[in-house]
């Protein structure tokens, strides 16, 4: 019984962990998705193209900062 308490409690604190991660992203990755979208209506070749940009400027903002990725 003792197992599944642990493991109840190692699965609980992975799943807070998951959750606080995407909630930290997740207004990030929805501006990149409604910019991108907006350059796609105007020309959808353009949507590829910024939303790259932008990830590659979030990549370079996090490597400049120190951060090393996800934790």
């Amino acid at each position: 019984m003792r197992r599944w308490r642990a493991l109840r409690v190692r699965l609980a604190g992975a799943a807070g962990l998951a959750v606080g991660a995407l909630w930290r992203w997740l207004p990030g990755l929805a501006g990149l998705g409604l910019v991108s979208y907006g350059a796609w209506l105007a020309w959808p070749p353009a949507g590829f193209l910024v939303a790259g940009v932008l990830v590659l400027a979030d990549q370079v903002a996090d490597r400049m900062s120190g951060g090393g990725g996800p934790q």
